[in-house]
């Protein structure tokens, strides 16, 4: 019997952890953004400007040539 309480308690650890960690991990994450997302470069070019999209910083990969302007080729 002790031995089913100590499997009983090592599962509800698991699921409480697993249920912290999905509580911590931010919602808010930006996923990541194509041209082809946005209806005209200046739509691009806000959304560039406002998630820190620079000539040196890109996360999305919407500066193609890197002159920090989001998606001009596209449209």
């Amino acid at each position: 019997m002790n031995h089913l309480r100590t499997r009983v308690s090592a599962s509800v650890s698991i699921v409480v952890v697993a249920v912290a960690c999905s509580a911590i991990a931010p919602s808010a994450v930006a996923r990541d953004r194509d041209c082809s997302d946005f209806k005209n470069q200046r739509q691009a070019q806000k959304f560039f400007k406002k998630h820190h999209g620079s000539k040196r910083n890109d996360p999305h990969r919407l500066d193609a040539d890197h002159d920090g302007k989001a998606c001009e080729d596209s449209y």
